[in-house]
């Protein structure tokens, strides 16, 4: 049973905690690199892979472009010191990230107006009144690990499968509020002066998994969506095209990554903050009081695909391990909002679901399923704030396998459902 703790930013006296301070991620990691140095590179078979394979990504009217982390990011940041944001260095490079990346008392802090003037944060269908060239392609990061993921065979006993996780990274400067907020709750804010559009700085968590079997064929993906992660079975809740390469829609302000639906008009998705509420996002019951929709608009919606170019950094790169802020913090009368700057993008979930086989199997949830909804309620503790992970992932586990055999082979030409939700 897993107490819920609340991933973010707490004021310590000389410091404070991230994510990456989240008790397990220091053992897990412990062997990851070696002296700075990666355990394992990525090899051209794996880059062949990731190049097979690579998403294609759809952004909506309105919505900002994804960018490069080092080439538009990270020179137009300042490294301050907390408490207090004395400047320790006025203009970063990767070498001095390096040097600071677990430094507790730092952090990077996007200068925003310099980053605009630079003609850097660039907005679908507005591209006109910018002065940066159609070639300055944003980046997405591709790694790939592999795992022997064990699963439920729903007899009593377990079988093992060897899985390739191919994920892809897309990073925007600033992360947005969801499009559509309970009643008053934007009014409230624009009021108060809060940009909807800069909710923090830096969003480096956007991320697209494809899982591959033996065979290297797609079996599964999993999305980052509002810290927690849905996974889709490829033949049965995704079509597999031809080419390779799924479709994928970017949600307007939030940047959370969705499923391409194919429609011709635009879809919300629900919106809750943690995995808590798996209950609200899988239903619309016992909805939370801070929740929302994202909007998202797909390939036959008006969205427009992004051309990018695949990059490789080392596992070992501050991109990744980083576990001071790269973003600034943003605390409310000395409280975490979610506004802090995130860490590296290694830091993306808890450490007993980093393993991405346990990730697939925990997330393997479906809106509008009664017996997904049923053993959610079972296993999630709302007003104790506790969440049963062994239990969620053995049935994720075990409905995963089921449905994989069942479908006989990775690639059916159409996917059997997908719940959506109309905009209204």
């Amino acid at each position: 049973m897993l107490s819920f703790a609340l991933p973010g930013c707490g004021v310590e006296s000389k410091g404070y905690r991230t994510f990456a301070d989240y008790p397990g991620f220091k053992e897990y990691y412990a062997d990851h690199c070696r002296n700075g140095e990666p355990i394992t590179l990525t090899g051209d078979v794996d880059k062949k892979l990731l190049h097979k394979y690579r998403p294609r990504l759809v952004l909506p009217p309105g919505g900002q472009y994804p960018i490069d982390f080092y080439r538009d990011y990270l020179p137009y940041t300042i490294l301050r010191r907390y408490p207090g944001g004395m400047v320790m260095i006025e203009r970063v490079t990767p070498e001095a990230l390096r040097a600071n990346q677990h430094n507790p008392s730092a952090y990077l802090d996007l200068q925003l107006d310099r980053f605009r003037a630079a003609g850097l944060q660039r907005w679908v269908g507005f591209e006109r009144d910018n002065c940066v060239n159609e070639e300055h392609r944003p980046a997405v990061y591709g790694r790939v690990y592999r795992e022997a993921v064990t699963f439920p065979d729903g007899i009593g006993g377990e079988v093992s499968r060897n899985f390739t996780f191919l994920k892809y990274n897309v990073v925007f400067a600033t992360s947005g509020l969801p499009a559509r907020l309970p009643t008053g709750f934007e009014t409230f804010l624009k009021l108060a002066g809060f940009d909807l559009n800069d909710w923090h700085q830096l969003d480096n968590f956007v991320a697209i998994h494809l899982a591959l079997d033996e065979k290297e064929r797609p079996v599964g993906v999993i999305l980052a969506q509002h810290n927690h992660h849905r996974t889709y079975m490829v033949g049965r809740d995704v079509a597999l095209p031809a080419d390779g390469r799924m479709i994928f829609d970017i949600a307007f302000r939030s940047n959370e990554v969705y499923l391409d639906s194919q429609d011709s008009f635009p879809l919300e998705h629900r919106v809750a903050r943690w995995t808590l509420y798996m209950k609200y996002l899988l239903s619309g019951e016992d909805a939370p009081f801070l929740r929302g929709y994202d909007l998202t608009y797909g390939i036959h919606a008006g969205g427009k695909e992004v051309p990018y170019d695949l990059v490789f950094l080392s596992p070992c790169d501050p991109f990744y391990t980083a576990t001071m802020m790269l973003g600034k913090p943003r605390p409310l009368l000395w409280w975490s909002i979610g506004r802090d700057g995130p860490p590296g993008a290694d830091y993306y979930e808890i450490p007993s679901l980093l393993p991405l086989g346990n990730l697939l199997k925990f997330s393997y949830l479906h809106d509008g399923d009664p017996d997904d909804v049923a053993m959610i309620q079972r296993s999630i503790d709302v007003k104790r704030k506790k969440i049963d992970v062994p239990r969620i992932m053995e049935y994720g586990g075990t409905r995963f396998y089921h449905d994989l055999i069942s479908r006989g082979s990775a690639g059916c030409p159409c996917p059997e459902r997908i719940y959506r939700t109309r905009t209204r």
